[in-house]
């Protein structure tokens, strides 16, 4: 319906909720782009159900990463790039709760991590961990808006986009500002969702999802402190995207041949997802555990995404990138000729 802006789930929705429902709407259209975005991330309490909870979905990671299921890409990547370099500046832009920047200062390759995001409580609690685990000195934390922010010029030896970039746009802007915002050598480093723009989920991609969680037993689709189970996977219409969150991957798919434009891009590391993450997604919760069952079933999962990627059905919504800056001529001389092939 209208290439999906809207959709029958919509229609629905609002014929079962009737005036309830076109309120929340309403409400929703009354606030600004920018205050929607706030909105939802100001909540910090995120329950473990999701599929980057599963300890054996971060092995699986980093065995397709690393090489080694032990390693995360932190240090695969601080021994392969910055091996015998010191007193780095870095930035990290979308920084979310902090997590990530923690894990970087750990190396003890950086002196200065500048993190920003527009979320103040999720920069208030980052503010907070990295105070009580001894980095406050590393790494400075910030409310910013990454458009808005200055960027000098030659400044950084490093930028991080890990879990944020297919949440800005104009994405071309941006690149361009990153990479002029790079020392000579510097790298841009992303760990990004590269699927569909909007979570417009591939019929191949509902169809397999869907498919498996018909046969996994009840007691694995529980939902987050409920006794509902999930039964299937939806499209999401763009309008619910946009109302719900206008941020949430709006230029995703664009990114990797964005990328590849404007920086030289030395290495990427697929990692799936594209069956993984929208499975797990409200029931990880029940894959925590040990249990033998619950690891078999994993286990099938796995196989099912490694074989359609294997096979191309599906290519990896998720990657690991490491990109070096490339001088404002390459970049310009780049753009260009990939204009001349659009006409």
């Amino acid at each position: 319906m209208f290439r999906n802006f809207i959709n029958v789930h919509d229609v629905m929705n609002v014929f079962t909720k009737g005036m309830k429902s076109l309120s929340a709407v309403a409400a929703k259209l009354s606030r600004s782009k920018e205050n929607r975005v706030k909105d939802a991330w100001a909540n910090t309490d995120c329950p473990p159900n999701n599929w980057w909870d599963v300890p054996d979905v971060n092995e699986r990671w980093n065995r397709l990463i690393s090489g080694k299921k032990n390693v995360e890409y932190y240090e695969y990547i601080a021994k392969k790039y910055l091996r015998n370099r010191k007193n780095l500046i870095a930035l990290s832009l979308g920084c979310g709760t902090g997590h990530r920047e923690l894990k970087w200062a750990g190396l003890k390759k950086f002196k200065t991590i500048d993190a920003v995001d527009i979320s103040k409580p999720r920069i208030d609690m980052a503010i907070e961990e990295a105070r009580e685990k001894g980095y406050d000195r590393i790494i400075a934390y910030k409310v910013a808006d990454v458009y808005k922010m200055e960027m000098a010029e030659l400044h950084y030896d490093a930028i991080f986009a890990e879990g944020s970039l297919h949440h800005f746009s104009p994405l071309n802007v941006l690149l361009q500002r990153i990479n002029t915002s790079l020392k000579p050598g510097g790298y841009f480093i992303i760990n990004e969702f590269v699927g569909p723009t909007r979570f417009q989920w591939t019929d191949r991609q509902i169809e397999v999802i869907n498919g498996i969680l018909s046969i996994i037993p009840a007691k694995y689709k529980t939902l987050w402190k409920s006794e509902k189970t999930k039964s299937n996977i939806i499209r999401p219409s763009k309008l619910r995207m946009i109302l719900e969150d206008p941020s949430e991957a709006v230029e995703s798919s664009n990114i990797m041949a964005l990328i590849n434009q404007i920086f030289d891009v030395v290495e990427v590391r697929p990692y799936g997802g594209t069956i993984l993450h929208m499975l797990l997604s409200g029931i990880g919760h029940n894959f925590l555990s040990s249990e033998k069952e619950a690891q078999r079933w994993l286990s099938m999962l796995f196989e099912v995404e490694d074989l359609l990627m294997l096979e191309k059905e599906l290519s990896s919504d998720f990657v690991v990138a490491v990109c070096r800056k490339r001088e404002k001529r390459q970049v310009i001389n780049r753009l260009d000729r990939d204009s001349e092939k659009n006409h």
